[in-house]
């Protein structure tokens, strides 16, 4: 079995712990959380450990294709806990899954204002505002453009259209000065 590296590393990083940390919390050797960092085999006490420590089931750390539902889910996670962060970047994928949370909740919204009033879809506009900019913003700085091309949605009828082509580029290779450094 194979560890998928990029999770665990994820994982730990999240938590802001060190390998060593790790090493100690799992019961694990400090070589093997490099190792595994590194994309070596897994034995499965050391992946039962790993899920523990982690609170996560044991397969969400192995190599391989995750279910269509898991990337999807934890990318409107991401976007709700990260809300109000105007920093970073956000891949266009989790992006995309973030706006149809967006959606969906203003969409729940719309029918509840249908038998409640208009005041509940005005709340959940105001609600969703603020997170929309900031995703937004994370994702044009992914897609290396200035933040402010925001404002061209203000432009009538065009403008969102200008805003919702720039926000489908792929993200922007970084560059080899920006990879030594960060």
């Amino acid at each position: 079995m194979h560890i998928n590296s990029a999770r665990l590393r994820e994982l730990r990083t999240g938590r802001q712990w060190s390998q060593e940390q790790l090493a100690n919390l799992s019961g694990l050797n400090l070589r093997t959380i490099q190792r595994l960092e590194s994309g070596a085999k897994i034995s499965t006490e050391s992946l039962r450990a790993l899920a523990a420590v982690f609170e996560v089931p044991a397969e969400s750390l192995l190599a391989g294709n995750p279910s269509p539902s898991q990337p999807a889910l934890e990318a409107m996670r991401d976007g709700v806990l990260r809300g109000l962060e105007f920093t970073g970047t956000t891949p266009r994928a989790d992006f995309w899954w973030f706006a149809l949370a967006v959606a969906m909740v203003l969409a729940f919204a719309q029918l509840f204002a249908e038998a409640i009033g208009q005041w509940a879809l005005e709340i959940a506009s105001l609600v969703v505002l603020l997170p929309w900019i900031a995703a937004c913003t994370r994702r044009l700085r992914d897609a290396g453009f200035n933040p402010w091309w925001q404002l061209i949605s203000l432009a009538p009828v065009g403008g969102i259209l200008v805003l919702l082509y720039l926000l489908t580029y792929p993200s922007k290779a970084k560059e080899p000065a920006e990879v030594a450094a960060g």
